[in-house]
């Protein structure tokens, strides 16, 4: 695609791109949302600098793509429901290992979302990069035979994957446990997925939520997870995006997987809003 209302600038072999030419304090007319779309798709991950937005800007942006999304256990930013206002002191908290592993968001949902569009906030003077994977590369770069195993595979995506040992045994922790099982049960995905809107084939996994693959007993399951947790892993397949205050990232959460990274000693704040659109079911 020829695009006349933006301007792109490629930041990884394998995906992701910023974007130029474009101001998100003020509303996108069709030509320039039809192109930000077009470069999502393209590229799975967008970048934009320097937006000095709002809480209601960033919300008023994300509708532009469709519903927004409630997330059942996050909290929300006072105020702005739709917002997710991820906080913490420093990436020594416990409570970021859930962001710490290859993850697509709420895949342990029927319904997982088709975008997440991210605010940097307040950012370390260095650290608390975020990391993508191009699922769809994933895929591709399996061998034919392997490519042959997993198009017959499903595998079960279970948030209680993320309860450690000692929070189960601690007070109460059975109850937390069983009150999530309850609210989010476990979800079947087929481990290779076709994107509803490129027509392309994705390896479906997340490192945080995935328990085992229907069908298989536990070592055979257990031995596919890992080498397909290991595929990920693969350097090629990533981009990398050093934040900045008032930096925006935008990506396909149908088609790309995300690891944020806890190498930083001073306090980082973002915002996200999540967009349902028009996911795979």
């Amino acid at each position: 695609m020829e695009y006349q209302r933006i301007r792109l600038r490629p930041v990884a072999g394998s995906l992701g791109t910023e974007i130029e030419g474009v101001d998100l304090k003020q509303p996108l007319d069709d030509e320039t949302y039809a192109e930000i779309k077009q470069a999502l798709l393209d590229n799975l991950v967008i970048f934009f600098r320097d937006q000095e937005i709002s809480p209601e800007q960033q919300v008023n942006f994300g509708q532009r793509f469709g519903e927004l999304h409630i997330h059942p256990f996050i909290p929300s930013l006072d105020g702005h429901k739709e917002i997710i206002k991820l906080r913490a002191e420093s990436g020594a908290q416990p409570m970021l290992r859930l962001s710490n592993s290859w993850h697509e968001d709420l895949s342990y949902t029927y319904d997982p979302p088709l975008a997440g569009i991210l605010r940097g906030v307040e950012i370390p003077s260095r650290g608390g990069d975020t990391m993508w994977v191009n699922l769809y590369r994933a895929y591709e770069t399996l061998s034919d035979k392997m490519r042959d195993i997993v198009d017959q595979l499903s595998a079960w995506h279970d948030v209680t994957k993320t309860y450690r040992r000692q929070e189960l045994q601690a007070d109460g922790g059975g109850e937390r446990y069983a009150a999530t099982f309850k609210k989010t049960p476990p979800a079947l995905h087929p481990l290779v997925k076709t994107h509803p809107e490129t027509g392309r084939k994705l390896l479906y996994i997340s490192e945080l939520t995935t328990t085992y693959i229907e069908g298989l007993n536990e070592p055979e399951s257990d031995a596919i997870l890992d080498m397909l947790y290991r595929h990920l892993d693969w350097k090629e397949l990533h981009c990398r995006f050093y934040w900045r205050k008032n930096s925006i990232a935008m990506w396909d959460n149908r088609c790309t997987a995300h690891y944020a990274v806890r190498d930083y000693t001073e306090a980082r704040e973002m915002h996200r809003v999540t967009v349902i659109g028009e996911t795979f079911n």
